[in-house]
């Protein structure tokens, strides 16, 4: 079996950013695996007031289908962390009573497990029918990062894109766009990794890898630090080589979402931040910015979308305007605050 605590610690780079209350399991095959995922959906659910989708109902019901049982506390098999073993925001000590620690122990989205390279190939990219979990796995570590999807964080994937889509269609290539959704992308370094979405054109130009060219990753109020990091593992060339990556990150305690536009700087050989809004609303229902000028908007380049310069007319930078992102927010505040109506 890997030894759990030399794989963490090889593993820090991989995992920082994650909350401290993070999970982290041996693999102990899928029939454990899926028990696991239902036990703890349910937990994500239950705690966000919303009712499962028809998706997250089969895979629980899948999880469930040869094991039952609670699921078994075995010391050596899981733990958290409860003091300073993550870096950033978590390198403090959970507290008795500590109400901000007590909501990420509720609402975290992430479970680690301690799997072997071949063990992964054979139950997760050769599996049917295939799992339907987000993944992050890095061979050099042993280590699968499965984050469970809330309705919050579904919904502002759904959104994104057809809010994206929109912003598309004045060019008139609106047709021509590939839509990657969650596909699992294997590295140059080995490691394999989902976005919550990417896109590039359908066609790809001989010689251009066929990988997205603009991703999407979401995550909660939570995770911050490891959405910053998701965005340089995306647009890393010594990894997926896309060209723009957008974080979108939610608040779980009030309605504010964060959304970051990360560029790959060739110069400095690090992504930069290109865009930073705060979108918050009222206790009136007013929607605002934090900062409000210039005209808050998202712009991707023409040229780093499609990896050519605009040729006709219609061809020009992509611009999601300040009423859509607005709408955008207060579609996904609808879902995510909508127990407490």
């Amino acid at each position: 079996m890997i030894d759990l605590e030399r794989a963490i610690q090889h593993g820090l780079p991989d995992i920082e950013g994650l909350p401290p209350s993070v999970k982290v399991y041996h693999y102990n095959g899928m029939d454990d695996f899926y028990r696991i995922i239902a036990l703890e959906i349910d937990r994500l659910h239950a705690c966000s007031g919303a009712p499962k989708t028809k998706e997250q109902t089969s895979a629980s019901c899948e999880g469930r289908k040869e094991n039952s049982n609670p699921l078994p506390l075995i010391d050596g098999t899981l733990r958290t962390f409860t003091g300073g073993i993550l870096l950033g925001d978590c390198c403090r000590p959970n507290f008795p009573g500590d109400s901000r620690n007590s909501h990420n122990k509720d609402e975290s989205e992430d479970l680690i497990f301690i799997i072997h390279p071949t063990t992964f190939q054979k139950d997760f990219m050769e599996s049917d029918p295939p799992v339907r979990q987000k993944i992050f796995f890095s061979p050099r570590t042993n280590i699968l990062i499965v984050k469970m999807l809330g309705p919050a964080h579904e919904h502002a994937t759904q959104a994104f894109h057809s809010m994206l889509m929109q912003a598309i269609e004045p060019t008139g290539l609106h047709q021509k766009i590939q839509h990657w959704g969650k596909t699992t992308m294997l590295a140059l370094d080995g490691t394999r990794k989902e976005a919550d979405g990417g896109w590039s054109l359908l066609r790809h130009s001989r010689g251009v890898p066929k990988r997205p060219t603009v991703v999407l990753e979401v995550a909660n109020s939570e995770t911050y630090a490891k959405l910053q990091r998701d965005a340089q593992y995306w647009l890393d060339p010594a990894r997926q080589e896309a060209n723009v990556a957008i974080g979108v990150n939610l608040n779980t305690q009030k309605p504010e979402i964060i959304i970051d536009q990360w560029h790959w700087s060739s110069g400095l050989s690090q992504p930069i931040l290109q865009t930073h809004l705060t979108l918050r609303e009222t206790s009136n229902g007013t929607v605002y910015f934090d900062p409000d000028t210039p005209l808050p908007q998202l712009i991707i380049p023409f040229h780093l979308f499609f990896r050519r310069p605009a040729q006709e007319n219609r061809e020009r930078d992509i611009v999601i305007a300040t009423q859509e992102l607005v709408d955008f927010a207060t579609q996904v505040w609808e879902v995510q605050f909508d127990q407490d109506q």
